[in-house]
């Protein structure tokens, strides 16, 4: 249905940036590729992404990467799931940045973010913690979820479970 996905999908030297038990970080990953490699890079909120990866079995083909955990979201307007779970933007910056073995790639691709978020919060934005952070902290104001997966989830997130 998409010849041109597939065939990069295909393709031994595409790399796919998505979180999972499956996946290899990809610091390892640039220190023994010498050759240049495609990234894909799923656009979207973390339930979409997911679904994204999931519903279409031409992302189980590259080899898949993922960040380390250690690195923690400048998009501090944003609720994120976890204090480890970047946006987009910071996830392609990260990921140049690796692959192209130098830091300054970062540094000016989030430059425009963080100058966002500060000129939001300026202007009566307020900093958002991850869930993880709120739940951890008694902080959660919003209803607990009623759905046993979702609950089990959260629960999973106050523990330090890896999800």
């Amino acid at each position: 249905r998409y010849p041109e996905l597939a065939t990069v999908c295909r393709n031994p030297n595409t790399l796919i940036l998505y979180p999972g038990a499956e996946a290899t970080n990809l610091e390892e990953v640039a220190m023994m590729s010498f050759s240049p490699s495609v990234m894909i890079i799923i656009d979207g909120t973390w339930s979409q992404a997911k679904d994204i990866f999931y519903k279409n079995p031409l992302f189980r083909l590259p080899k898949q990467v993922q960040l380390k955990p250690s690195i923690s979201s400048q998009y501090v307007i944003r609720t994120q799931p976890t204090n480890t779970c970047l946006s987009t933007l910071e996830c392609a910056a990260v990921a140049l940045s690796i692959m192209e073995k130098n830091k300054s790639i970062q540094e000016t691709i989030l430059h425009p973010l963080q100058a966002l978020c500060s000129f939001q919060l300026q202007h009566g934005a307020q900093i958002h913690h991850s869930k993880e952070y709120l739940l951890k902290n008694g902080l959660y104001d919003k209803p607990m979820p009623k759905n046993k997966r979702k609950l089990r989830r959260m629960e999973l997130l106050v523990n330090n479970v890896k999800i």
